[in-house]
């Protein structure tokens, strides 16, 4: 008779004398393949270094730009200094233009208060003392006549520069024989109408 063994091979029965009919498998020693070992540690460290390789260049770069950059902002803000110190200056010169504009039309406006009243000055009266403060003028006079007075007073006002008159009086007395009236008066001169003339 011919004994077949249906058994798979690398298995092995079980001593008849085991109460179990199990099959036992036999044990292999695993084969390592050093080959795909190395060339998997090989592509790691390969991959690793290009990363590293590409990350080194765009660091690089980035640090190139940011050098650049705060090159160019260095640059500028020495620009905005100039542009602040040029701007300061120009303030302080507008400033001192505004103040000489300002004493020309004081000038000008003193000068014009002055021919009004030289214009307005009847014979037998004249002046001892004038201030002028802003729009304030204080007068002091003599005059031979009270309606001499009264005269002067409406030709200023007559000019139309000259507004808002207080009288304070006049004192008679008597020099070397003939009649002087003192005066007092103060009186207001309109600034703008010389600066609409100067317009």
């Amino acid at each position: 008779m011919i004994k077949v063994n249906l058994l798979s091979p690398g298995k092995k029965e079980v001593a008849p004398g085991k109460p179990s009919a199990a099959f036992v498998e036999e044990e292999k020693e695993p084969k390592v393949n050093m080959g795909a070992i190395l060339a998997a540690v090989l592509i790691t460290v390969g991959i690793i270094g290009y990363l590293y390789l590409s990350q080194s260049s765009e660091l690089h770069r980035k640090q190139s730009l940011l050098s650049e950059k705060q090159a160019r902002k260095a640059e500028l803000d020495k620009v905005l200094k100039t542009v602040a110190k040029l701007e300061s200056t120009k303030l302080k010169l507008d400033k001192k233009v505004k103040i000489i504009q300002e004493l020309k039309n004081k000038q000008k406006a003193a000068v014009r208060m002055m021919d009004e009243i030289s214009q307005s000055l009847p014979d037998n009266v004249w002046l001892t003392r004038l201030t002028f403060n802003r729009e304030l003028v204080n007068l002091e006079g003599q005059a031979s006549t009270n309606d001499l007075v009264a005269d002067f007073i409406h030709n200023m006002k007559a000019s139309n520069f000259f507004y808002g008159e207080k009288f304070n009086g006049s004192t008679r007395r008597v020099i070397v024989g003939t009649e002087i009236f003192s005066f007092k008066l103060s009186i207001r001169f309109s600034e703008n109408l010389i600066k609409q003339e100067v317009l």
